[in-house]
């Protein structure tokens, strides 16, 4: 498959099939993961694969994602933001706590940070935070030759997370993603439409 080719299949995918992700699958997509660029040239990074239902209630646990979602009050959240962030929104997010459950595989992302992002004091203090979302895109578009999705999902309270699964001090979530085959029932919302150009600026901002 050509990187065109990937980079446009590649979808935020919330609706999955009870097909098990085969291996080799993951673990090409994390080799290739491991050849994005790194901030330190450590590569230090490192992926839990969750398939046990029991994991999964951890996450949904930590997280608080048991109860159900109020839509009158997150209509209003949204109401002035633009239509499709605002359908972007109120689509993904009630199906949190499913997407975490169905999805065949959920992958933790782990990396080990510089420094806090309160404590920094330069911009380049958080490239740490760049390289690792280079390694999720990375592994995302491995996934998506292969006709497999997911879709990154940012936990709020990691340090409960951390404590129920083990991950040592010292190290931090950037995402939780939940991979599988996408439902033949899913719906594609409208995205936005960028004219290119216009975001294109030559030699200063014009």
């Amino acid at each position: 498959m050509e990187l065109r080719d990937a980079i446009e299949k590649r979808r935020s995918i919330r609706d999955f099939k009870n097909t098990d992700i085969p291996a080799d699958i993951l673990n090409y997509a994390i080799e290739n993961a491991f050849k994005a660029p790194s901030y330190n040239h450590l590569r230090e990074w490192d992926f839990i694969i969750v398939r046990q239902m029991e994991t999964k209630r951890k996450l949904i646990e930590s997280e608080k994602l048991e109860k159900e979602i109020n839509m009158t009050e997150l209509t209003k959240m949204f109401e002035k933001e633009d239509s499709i962030m605002k359908g972007m929104y109120l689509d993904a997010i009630p199906r949190q706590k499913k997407m975490i459950l169905d999805a065949p595989t959920v992958v933790i992302v782990i990396f080990k940070p510089k420094t806090t992002v309160e404590k920094a004091k330069k911009i380049y203090a958080l490239n740490y935070l760049a390289s690792v979302w280079c390694c999720i895109e990375n592994f995302l578009l491995s996934l998506a030759e292969h006709d497999v999705f997911g879709v990154t999902y940012i936990p709020q309270n990691i340090t409960a997370i951390k404590e129920k699964i083990g991950i040592p001090p010292g190290l931090e979530i950037a995402a939780i993603i939940p991979v599988g085959y996408k439902s033949d029932e899913i719906k594609f919302l409208k995205q936005k439409e960028i004219d290119i150009q216009s975001r294109i600026h030559y030699e200063e901002w014009k």
